[in-house]
């Protein structure tokens, strides 16, 4: 279960939405869950819902309520408990007590819960001077932000002190990060939004003075100089005050040009690393790709005729199984010779699909280049500081693999010119230092082919030449899945192609209607697909599991929107984002009136459909129970993603 309260006012119960339609029963609800884990007593609950107005059968009236709460979100009346299974999941209650009621929830079923968690650890995190960290964990507290609190909720007396409280949290927890953020030298990427913030707000301090600040930092004094005048004015005319004792100090600071504004330096570290090493860390290649010829010119005369003004970022991508990372991985063999002071390689992605952190990245890349264990900076912004510096007279390569948002790449970008970045994305990411962006689609019938022969031998794959026609085409022309099924192969030598078409026909069979382990994968690409499903947000988790159960190839806007039971616009923005994580192709025709058609590649349709299965499974749904939700409940299931 997880309840929503930052914004509108949403309720999602495993695959279900289940927010109330109800008036006072979103009232009621929005009250309880503000205050869960405590008693809220009946009276407060009665003066929220009619303050001083309350009908004359107000105990039965409430007991109605409390009742259809329970019932509606399938809330029991005794303690929560635990309940094992796949893994531990919480079971929320909504009991009763002498007093009043409480509705027992964990932290990470209800957002204003999570929200403060967050904000307090990271604040916590700013007073003991670990910025970076900081950052991060109020970035990702505010993140959770989707409106103001409650906005489509009538809210009594109780209810507006508390949507109150949560934004002056809300509003400080903002300002803690972007402290947090001036401090890590980020003053130029802030500006725009303490400029917004300013206008929205222009009697509160915070925000102006954190402005001039940024301004001062990015060599425009009269600017901040300038925001300090429409402050003075503001309040006088709105408030008829002068500004605070602090903000006049800044704003003599900025006319004294004071040192203490600057931005401080980082401790340089220099690293103890012997002249010749020559850190190479990338993996070793295949020797031959069959199929992407256009694909491997187009990188290597980016990466072998550098333009010298900026260094050359290139993007890769492609649906899982593509083998973005084998050409990635065989360019950068390729051009070593162009960047003989260093190679480094990282993936983005643990085996656990769980991100990994640019400071690891960088303590690696560190190690690399000789920097011992005891001068090893402690923050990202230092050790990404180190390694600049270390850089910034070499010609490098840095190679990132299965990079998922754009904040794994901001600190790792190369600092000369002459250097280069590779980057393979598990979803199309907007990042505006790429210089190109290449894109790698599955390998045709002949190119699979090929590479069968490539990988078994031409008189064999020419003996069934139908059959491996068949099996690339079972694989879609994914060269991840081809090699799975050559590898079965090679291990049986007394098998004919013929054979294994037919066990994969079979087994593709029973997949598309039961989840199946990674060892039985049919295409052995199935642990890549589940990377990528695990980064999706679980709303276009639920889409994807419902989308992949229909009868049709070809997905247009108006079947998504009638089989996810929502208006059109918000299916495209789900279709879209899964576009994004590359699991849905589009496809366009300009004589149809909406444009656009969407599909998916048969073997992620299956596979994808099997990992929905298994999520729908750990979070207790039964087979068959996930179907589709038709009007406002439906649209209301998957409007978080918009």
């Amino acid at each position: 279960m997880y309840v929503s309260l930052l914004g509108p006012l949403q309720v999602i119960r495993g695959d279900d939405i289940a927010t109330p339609s109800a008036g006072k029963l979103r009232q009621l609800l929005s009250l309880m869950a503000l205050c869960a884990n405590g008693i809220v007593r009946t009276e407060q609950i009665i003066e929220e819902l009619w303050e001083q107005c309350p009908p004359v059968s107000v105990s039965t009236t409430l007991q109605t309520y409390i009742y259809l709460l329970r019932k509606d979100l399938d809330l029991g009346r005794s303690q929560p408990t635990r309940v094992s299974g796949a893994g531990e999941s919480w079971q929320p209650s909504l009991q009763t007590s002498a007093s009043g009621y409480q509705l027992s929830l964990e932290p990470g079923m209800l957002d204003s819960l999570r929200f403060e968690q967050l904000a307090e650890r990271g604040r916590v995190a700013l007073d003991a001077g670990k910025t970076p960290a900081a950052a991060d964990t109020l970035a990702e507290a505010l993140r959770l932000w989707r409106g103001p609190a409650l906005v489509d909720v009538t809210c009594g007396p109780l209810l507006q002190a508390e949507v109150l409280r949560l934004e002056e949290n809300r509003k400080s927890t903002l300002e803690n990060r972007i402290d947090a953020d001036l401090a890590l030298g980020r003053h130029m990427e802030l500006l725009g939004e303490l400029t917004a913030l300013t206008a929205k707000h222009p009697t509160h301090e915070g925000f102006p003075a954190r402005l001039m600040k940024a301004l001062y930092r990015a060599g425009r004094r009269s600017d901040a100089l300038g925001v300090y005048q429409r402050l003075r004015y503001s309040l006088a005319d709105e408030l008829g005050l002068d500004p605070s004792a602090d903000i006049r100090q800044l704003h003599q600071s900025i006319l004294n040009a004071d040192p203490l504004l600057d931005m401080p330096k980082p401790e340089k570290v220099t690293a103890a690393a012997p002249v010749r090493v020559v850190p190479s860390q990338i993996p070793a290649s295949i020797p031959v790709i069959v199929g992407r010829t256009r694909q491997l010119a187009e990188i290597l005369d980016l990466l072998t005729a550098p333009s010298h003004d900026h260094p050359s970022v290139v993007m890769i991508a492609g649906p899982p199984g593509s083998g973005t990372t084998t050409i990635c991985t065989h360019v950068s063999r390729q051009v070593r010779e162009c960047y003989p002071d260093g190679q480094f390689f990282a993936r983005m992605l643990d085996h656990e699909g769980r991100r990994v952190s640019p400071a690891k990245v960088l303590e690696d890349f560190l190690r690399a280049i000789g920097v011992p264990e005891d001068r090893m900076p402690p923050s990202v912004v230092e050790r990404a500081y180190v390694f600049q510096e270390w850089a910034r007279s070499r010609k490098t390569l840095v190679m990132l693999d299965d990079v998922v948002d754009i904040s794994q790449v901001d600190w790792l970008l190369p600092a000369n010119p002459d250097s280069a970045l590779l980057v393979t994305c598990r979803r199309r990411l907007s990042i505006p230092s790429v210089t190109t962006l290449v894109n790698v689609p599955p390998l045709s019938v002949e190119e699979g082919v090929q590479l069968l022969v490539h990988l078994m031998g031409r008189e064999r794959v020419e003996r069934e030449p139908a059959a491996a026609r068949r099996l690339v085409d079972l694989c879609d022309g994914l060269p991840a899945a081809l090699q799975g099924a050559a590898a079965c192969l090679l291990v049986r030598p007394h098998w004919t192609l013929e054979r294994l078409v037919a066990r994969k026909e079979y087994e593709l069979a029973v997949c598309a209607t039961a989840a199946v382990e990674p060892a039985d994968d049919p295409m052995s690409i199935w642990a890549s697909v589940k990377r990528t499903y695990q980064i999706v947000p679980r709303p276009a988790q639920i889409a994807l599991g419902r989308l992949t159960t229909l009868p049709a190839t070809v997905v247009s806007l108006d079947l998504a929107a009638s089989a996810l039971g929502i208006d059109e616009h918000l299916a495209e923005s789900i279709l879209e984002e899964l576009v994004e994580f590359q699991l849905l192709e589009t496809e366009s025709d300009a004589e149809r009136e909406n444009g656009l058609d969407y599909w998916f590649l048969p073997t992620l349709r299956r596979i994808g459909h099997q990992l929905a299965g298994a999520g729908h499974k750990r979070h207790g749904i039964e087979s068959g129970t996930h179907g589709v939700h038709s009007g406002p409940r439906g649209e209301q299931g998957l409007s978080r993603v918009s």
